[in-house]
């Protein structure tokens, strides 16, 4: 049975690297998005695995799991959502603790994909496909990236709807941010994005592990 975890009003963001880590040059999309979170009622613990980034991961695995094992654990932790994806979670799978892990959502995507896909059909924990947090730092949040919030507070029984986005954005531009971080200049078809195919990759690699 899927257990669905609920997200309160003020709730805490434990924000953990198991991926990548944000590189000291861009610290501020971290300080920014923890900001913005702020505002909006939220705390924000960071771990250390957020701050640094050495040859395509944050740390170590066993580092990486431990944190995200005791984030997992911590009571006063509501809600994990890493910084962002990377390509090297799968490292850490080993290493995570899942006969002991809190009901709590961690929400994001990219390479975070993976690691959502394991906790579900281990634990029977649900985990959510969404925005990661240096993607909150935006003046306002776009139609499609702020469902997170509407998603995660859905009591049980009650439903949301959601629909495609309008437009999508085609690469990454950290230099040029729009007010809602994204530029979303492609307008959305059937087409199979290039972000949807990593994180099948992601999935695929998650059934080769288990």
């Amino acid at each position: 049975m899927i257990k669905y975890p609920f997200l309160e009003q003020g709730a805490t963001i434990g924000v953990t690297a198991p991926s990548s880590g944000v590189p000291s040059e861009l610290h501020e999309l971290l300080k920014a998005a923890r900001t913005r979170m702020e505002s909006q009622g939220f705390k924000v613990v960071f771990g250390d695995t957020v701050w640094t980034q050495d040859k395509a991961k944050s740390a170590p695995a066993k580092k990486r799991a431990n944190e995200f094992n005791d984030m997992m654990r911590d009571e006063n932790i509501d809600i994990i959502i890493p910084p962002w994806g990377g390509v090297l979670l799968i490292e850490m799978l080993e290493y995570v603790d899942f006969e002991n892990l809190t009901p709590k959502w961690m929400l994001g995507y990219s390479d975070t994909s993976l690691l959502l896909l394991v906790i579900t059909l281990k634990t029977g924990i649900a985990t959510a496909h969404g925005t990661n947090l240096v993607d909150l730092r935006g003046e306002y949040s776009d139609a499609t990236t702020a469902m997170w919030q509407s998603v995660l507070t859905t009591k049980a029984g009650d439903s949301v709807l959601q629909y495609s986005s309008d437009k999508y954005q085609k690469k990454w531009d950290h230099a040029n941010p729009t007010p809602c971080v994204f530029n979303l200049t492609e307008k959305t078809d059937g087409n199979l994005y290039p972000k949807l195919a990593q994180d099948l990759k992601a999935v695929c690699l998650a059934a080769v592990w288990m």
